[in-house]
């Protein structure tokens, strides 16, 4: 990690990034890229790949209506409707 990759970082980001701060970031970079290069070394040619790391599965229930169907009692309080939709002003000609 260089002084360069960190201007790039920062611009790309939006973010702006004082001198005096410029050296700590350089090495908290540096000790980033160490720490989850460390993740080439794990042996995982004994685990098998997952599809959700938590292997739960999803609770499921059956599909079934509910809520009453309130669309004739809104459309007929509504100030301006026809037998399917509300009726409103036009915004943009």
């Amino acid at each position: 990690m260089d002084k360069k990759t960190v201007t790039t970082i920062s611009y790309l980001s939006r973010l702006k990034i004082d001198g005096e701060k410029e050296e700590k970031i350089i090495k908290d970079l540096s000790n980033i890229i160490k720490f989850v290069d460390q993740l080439n070394d794990a042996d995982t040619s004994e685990v098998e790949p997952l599809a959700n790391p938590l292997e739960k599965t999803a609770k499921t229930r059956s599909d079934e209506v509910t809520a009453k169907n309130l669309k004739n009692e809104l459309l007929k309080i509504a100030p301006s409707s026809n037998e399917d939709y509300f009726l409103v002003p036009r915004v943009v000609e």
